[in-house]
């Protein structure tokens, strides 16, 4: 059987949660499913970058990958379908908007993977890419042969828009890898990784691309009000770019320094981008506090890596952050301000409730196993594959 996984749509040198996942999948599949061959296709300038991530795997470059948007998006409407028939693939795995290639072959089967629906959701993406999503999306949840959403909340969101899915929708949650997420004081090279960001303890984290959604604004003036009332010495630590093709990005950016600046906190912001998981893993270990703001998460992978590394949770009462959360962290509601401050103070001050998060953390974490993940998609594909 021959897999052919899609890659065009993700950016290498612009790190996201998918582009992390589509590497993991590329070093880990191959090796616990021999007998298939995984075949990657991605834009041709973007081969060199996946050969290097995973030597061993095989990469097919056709036309543009997503450097170039309409072209990537033109490539895999109408090059990748004759791409997949000289290699004679049985099954193309399609992970992300959900917005699956239009013209594809025959014979094919088409598992698609549906991570993100912001184009029903109230996420902030142009017009221009609601629409595009609007009037294809359906398309490829109609020529799916199997669907695969990440939460129970995508799949909520995906049936009540879509309620002529004719095939099942499957909910497998991402998982994280347990070697490389863990506990423990940092080693001393770890120490020196986040002395080199220009990080120092005692510090409150968040990790994530940095779209309006994630609601940072709402942390970083939650966080200015706790440690301006109880006086703490706490840094905030951001871990993601602010960078995006479609110009929001400086501008949000601009809103969360200015949020600081006007309490002359500024200097109490961090930045940070560009991390390997080792420097990631040392940065959860060591923080106080993670926080994930978010509005709109269809799944949200950073809540397990903290809580796999030790860090206490407070999180956004919004999308399935819950559902992936569970009773293992802290709640306020999403736009509140107020709330979201009076938490952080409380965690912040309170070493017992710290420390009861973080073994409800650690407990809860070891349900999301990146093996797990690996190990249901592979089992899905031979059951379609075999079908």
């Amino acid at each position: 059987m021959k897999v052919a996984i899609d890659v065009m749509s993700q950016s290498p040198g612009h790190s996201t949660g998918a582009l992390s996942w589509f590497l993991q999948f590329a070093r880990a599949a191959p090796a616990r499913d021999p007998e298939t061959d995984y075949v990657y296709f991605s834009g041709r300038e973007d081969v060199d970058y996946y050969r290097q991530k995973s030597p061993t795997l095989r990469v097919i470059g056709i036309g543009w990958g997503n450097s170039r948007r309409a072209l990537r998006v033109l490539t895999e409407h109408l090059l990748l379908g004759p791409a997949l028939a000289l290699e004679d693939t049985d099954i193309l795995f399609h992970g992300g908007s959900g917005v699956a290639p239009l013209f594809l072959p025959k014979k094919l089967k088409l598992v698609l993977a549906v991570w993100g629906m912001q184009h029903v959701a109230d996420s902030d993406i142009t017009v221009g890419r609601r629409m595009y999503r609007r009037l294809l999306f359906h398309a490829g949840l109609r020529r799916a042969d199997a669907i695969v959403v990440n939460s129970a909340y995508t799949r909520d969101l995906l049936q009540a828009h879509y309620s002529d899915v004719r095939v099942p929708v499957e909910v497998v949650h991402h998982g994280v890898d347990l070697a490389l997420f863990h506990p423990g004081p940092l080693t001393a090279g770890e120490e020196a990784d986040v002395m080199g960001k220009g990080i120092a303890a005692p510090y409150v984290l968040f990790v994530g691309q940095l779209y309006p959604y994630k609601l940072l604004h709402i942390l970083a003036e939650g966080f200015c009000r706790a440690v301006s009332r109880g006086g703490l010495p706490h840094r905030l630590v951001v871990c993601g770019s602010f960078s995006r093709s479609d110009g929001l990005g400086d501008g949000y950016r601009r809103r969360v320094e200015a949020i600081l600046a006007n309490v002359n906190l500024l200097d109490r912001l961090v930045l940070v981008e560009d991390v390997s998981v080792t420097q990631l893993r040392a940065l959860y270990a060591d923080a106080v506090l993670y926080v994930q703001s978010s509005a709109a998460e269809t799944f949200g992978r950073t809540v397990i890596e903290a809580m796999a590394c030790g860090a206490p949770v407070l999180a956004a009462r919004a999308g399935a952050t819950p559902e992936i959360l569970g009773d293992a962290g802290i709640y306020y509601e999403a736009q509140d301000v107020q709330g979201c401050a009076d938490s952080i103070g409380e965690i912040l001050s309170n070493h017992g409730l710290r420390n009861a998060l973080v073994e409800k953390g650690l407990a809860r974490a070891q349900r999301y196993s990146y093996d797990i993940e690996v190990a249901r998609l592979i089992e899905l594909f031979h059951r379609v594959g075999n079908a």
